[in-house]
This record gives structure tokens, C-alpha cells and sequence, in this order.
């Protein structure tokens, strides 16, 4: 069994239901957040920002301390300590530079695959070819009138990936069925004008076929 240093982590975002009041008696101010399952809460980010302290109350409650100079709220992550591949929402954080691990298997294989569909070709000197583009993405304009154009380009980059993914383990010895990509699908594609978003969602599946779901934002 081969492992891969984690740089990239892939984390399920739990769903969160209702955030409805401040705990009372708590201080500083604490938010009640309720969700279907936070058996497995890492962090609490409100505004993106990760709270200072959280607690699980229970299997449905987190109560969650405001950062600093909230003044107002209009996000609302609850991160999993797992990598679960239910079908929702997904975030991706770099640790380079911050506490890392070892992966292996369908969570390996999606960490090669987010690395590699956001990689700028040309960005690799030893493989100036490698890489999806989709970095490219980032920072255009997302409105339902070029919905098209950013279609056609994510399915390009997840197609030029998957290819490229393929084409090196083709010639990777001793590396494990689960590990290697079979194919690559956008499941589709949302875009949500206020908030300048594009919300994609791939389906990998590897040589065991084993699924697992990249939920990417951009």
C-alpha cells in the first residue's frame, strides 16, 4: 500500500440546518448552530473565518464562539474530520506549511486529481503540459450568459486531467487499483451571480470502482 503526503485537504461540509440564537449566559457570543450529523465537527468557520472555540453539544448542536470583529453573519461552514463522500458540499484548504498527514486510496486519488485540474499548464518546468487550467476560472465574471463557455471549460479540464492522470500511472508500478483513476465526470455545475461563484461537482471513480465526489468552489 502506497502513501502520499497530504497537502491538499479535502473535507466534507456538514449541513447546517439552523443558526437561529446566541447561547444565552455565554460569553464571548456563541452561536447555537444546528445540523443533520456533527459527530465528526473539525472546525467551525463563520464569515470563513474559523472560530476560536467550538463544542459539540450534541449529534444535531454546535455551539460555536464568534471570531473577533464579527459585527455581522453571513457564512456559515461546519468542517468534517472526515473525508465521507456524501453527496453535498466539499472544502478544499492548502497545508503546506501546517500540520499534514498521510493519505492513501480514493482520498489520495482526489487529492492527485484536485492538484492537477487546478494546475496552470506551463506552472511544472520538469512538465510544462501538466495541468488542467482551472485556476483560469478563477476571477471571471460567472453569469448565466457565458453558463456555456464555463461549462465547456470545466469539462475540458476535468477531461485533460483525467488523461493525463491516466497516462502517468500507466507507467507507475505497484500502485494500488484504488489509487488509479478510471474516469472522471462533471455531475454538473452551478453558478450563483451575487456572490461572483461557480459551484462544480465531479464524480472519480478508480480501477476498483470506488466512487468518491470532488465538490469543487471557484
Amino acid at each position: 500500500m502506497s502513501y502520499q503526503l497530504e497537502v491538499i485537504r479535502y473535507r466534507d461540509l456538514l449541513l447546517v440546518t439552523a443558526a437561529t440564537r446566541f447561547v444565552p449566559g455565554v460569553t464571548p457570543l456563541t452561536l447555537e448552530i444546528k445540523g443533520e450529523d456533527f459527530t465528526n465537527v473539525e472546525r467551525v468557520l463563520i464569515n470563513e473565518i474559523a472560530c476560536p472555540e467550538f463544542m459539540i453539544v450534541d449529534k444535531k448542536t454546535v455551539y460555536a464562539q464568534l471570531p473577533e470583529n464579527t459585527s455581522s453573519i453571513s457564512q456559515i461552514e461546519v468542517v468534517s474530520s472526515a473525508f465521507t463522500r456524501r453527496e453535498g458540499s466539499s472544502k478544499i484548504s492548502f497545508e503546506i506549511g501546517n500540520k499534514t498527514r498521510k493519505v492513501n486510496g480514493i482520498l489520495k486519488l482526489v487529492q492527485l486529481f484536485a492538484k492537477w485540474v487546478l494546475q496552470s499548464p506551463g506552472s511544472d518546468i520538469f512538465d510544462p503540459s501538466r495541468g488542467g487550467g482551472l485556476q483560469e476560472i478563477v476571477g471571471k465574471v460567472m453569469t448565466g450568459k457565458n453558463m456555456q463557455s464555463i461549462y465547456a471549460t470545466l469539462t475540458r479540464s476535468i477531461s485533460t486531467t483525467a488523461s493525463q492522470i491516466r497516462t502517468a500511472q500507466s507507467n507507475q508500478s505497484g500502485l494500488a487499483l484504488d489509487e488509479r483513476l478510471m474516469g472522471a465526470e462533471l455531475l454538473d455545475l452551478q453558478i450563483f451571480e451575487d456572490q461572483m461563484e461557480a459551484r462544480a461537482r465531479v464524480r472519480l471513480s478508480s480501477m476498483t470502482g470506488a466512487e468518491a465526489l470532488a465538490a469543487l468552489q471557484l
